[in-house]
């Protein structure tokens, strides 16, 4: 029966094939593409171990992620179906079992994709660790996935308290820091398997070895989830059951939009918290040493050496809009597409429908923009805040729009899969002033390029010489605006079969 029921949770899973596709694909490419600059990143910071066993580690990261995001949609949304499949007589305990284990199926495949894709990127010489901290790492994150989908029912809450833990746990983690004696990051989910897959001892981790904290925390982490989940799908008493209950159109699809995120404080305290930590952090870990950026200033360009700290806290705050506002305009678009098209059978026009989306996409860019430049603030002041701010909006408006373009694509898991990967590649890899002094051929043809060159620009030098740049980002802006009109037409376009 538990065997019958995880193969249908499967079916159930692959019938947009795409989410497979994206499950295999995603990790190839962040092990392929992202590992080596991680390793790099890691150097400038301070890691804990060289290049070769951070790429290594990259895998593992990969997989974490995937698994976690796997678990997450594949409980959060099936709470109703699965409780009455448990009420029918299946039990909660074989319900619960089939979800873990069809969901320990897609963990295992992401992790595998990343081995695979590490193997050929650079070989695996030190495979029984390899393979175990890549598997370790996606059982925790599969675990973490699960928990936060029995508890959060909001996909957007649920997605970005993953994406926040993802980036504590890796970003603030011994790899990336060499911290492995600051007491808060020894708590951090993968930081014992992290030193594992490192080859570097923690020094702290008696009696059970950093290897039996590992797997500890993989454990507790099981366990945790498997009794969320039986208290999430276990039936109702049916005497507990309880019931839950022209200027002015587009005014109104604005201000209802708008209500529906406002009763969702959860979001919102992302979209400021997200900012808030990782701008600080990156202030706060970064050693002071120099670092070659290459700036244009009245016409003539020079490579000029720059304190680290300041490169780092300038450059995460594109990366920060750019990964919120994304995921504000892909949840955006696919929690209102059926509202949508209610309101245009009820005689909304497309336009006003879509002025009143773009307005609430439009309002956490703002926020997460404005958030983001107010913590910089703190500790680090660009010479042209106008350029500076512009361009940080201008990322925030574009992801926003892209996620728009990106969630009526890939629906909602192959979505996140995609908005995680496109900005990290773009804005955090790409464009990253911290990896080289200039971008590299191929980001030139990325989203955020034009833009993040000219917040370079406002960061550090006091007169404006991009405006190739800046045409070049208006016009992506531009295209990507105009295509998310198109889309968005198609999918509020009322049902008249």
């Amino acid at each position: 029966m538990t065997l019958a029921l995880t193969g249908r949770y499967l079916v159930e899973y692959a019938r947009r094939p795409l989410n497979l596709a994206l499950l295999v694909l995603v990790p190839v490419i962040f092990v392929a593409v992202a590992a080596g600059a991680l390793a790099d990143f890691a150097e400038l910071l301070g890691g804990a171990a060289d290049a070769v066993a951070l790429e290594s580690a990259a895998a593992g990261w990969a997989a974490a992620f995937l698994a976690g995001v796997a678990g997450f949609f594949h409980v959060t949304g099936s709470h109703a179906p699965d409780r009455r499949l448990a009420a029918a007589g299946t039990g909660t305990s074989r319900v619960v079992a089939a979800r873990l284990g069809s969901a320990l199926v897609l963990a295992l495949l992401a992790a595998v994709a990343a081995l695979a894709a590490l193997a050929l990127r650079t070989g695996i010489d030190d495979v029984p660790r390899a393979v175990g901290g890549t598997v370790l790492f996606a059982l925790t994150y599969l675990a973490i996935g699960s928990s936060i989908g029995a508890l959060v029912r909001s996909e957007v809450n649920g997605s970005l308290l993953i994406i926040f833990v993802w980036l504590l746990d890796v970003f603030l983690g011994p790899a990336m820091t060499g911290g492995t004696d600051v007491t808060l990051v020894q708590g951090f989910p993968t930081h014992y398997v992290s030193l594992v897959m490192l080859d570097t001892p923690s020094g702290h981790s008696q009696p059970l070895g950093d290897v039996g904290f590992a797997l500890l925390w993989t454990l507790g982490a099981l366990t945790l989830a498997v009794l969320l989940l039986l208290r999430a799908v276990r039936p109702y008493d049916s005497a507990s059951r309880r019931l839950r209950p022209g200027r002015a159109r587009l005014a109104a699809g604005l201000r209802y939009g708008l209500r529906e995120y406002r009763r969702n404080p959860a979001l919102w305290f992302l979209l400021i918290a997200v900012p808030l930590i990782f701008v600080s952090l990156s202030f706060a870990v970064t050693p002071d040493d120099p670092a070659p950026v290459e700036l244009t200033q009245d016409g003539a360009t020079s490579t000029r050496m720059l304190s680290m700290i300041d490169v780092h806290g300038a450059i995460m705050v594109p990366i920060t809009v750019g990964f919120l506002a994304g995921l504000a305009g892909l949840f955006v678009m696919l929690g209102s597409a059926e509202g949508d098209r209610r309101l245009a059978l009820a005689g909304f026009r497309a336009s006003e429908v879509l002025a009143a989306r773009l307005g609430v996409i439009g309002t956490a860019a703002l926020l997460t923009t404005a958030v983001t430049l107010g913590v910089t603030a703190l500790d680090f002041a660009p010479q042209a805040w106008g350029s500076f701010a512009g361009a940080t909006l201008l990322v925030a408006i574009t992801y926003g729009l892209l996620g728009v373009l990106v969630g009526s694509l890939f629906g909602r898991l192959g979505g996140l899969y995609v908005m995680f990967l496109l900005p990290f590649l773009d804005v955090g890899l790409a464009q990253n002033i911290m990896f080289d002094v200039a971008p590299p051929d191929w980001a030139h043809f990325m989203p955020a390029y034009g833009a993040v060159q000219v917040l370079v620009d406002g960061a550090f030098t006091a007169t404006f010489d991009q405006t190739g740049p800046l045409v070049i980002a208006v016009a992506w802006l531009a295209a990507i605006a105009g295509t998310a009109a198109v889309v968005f037409h198609r999918v509020a376009a009322p049902d008249r079969t």
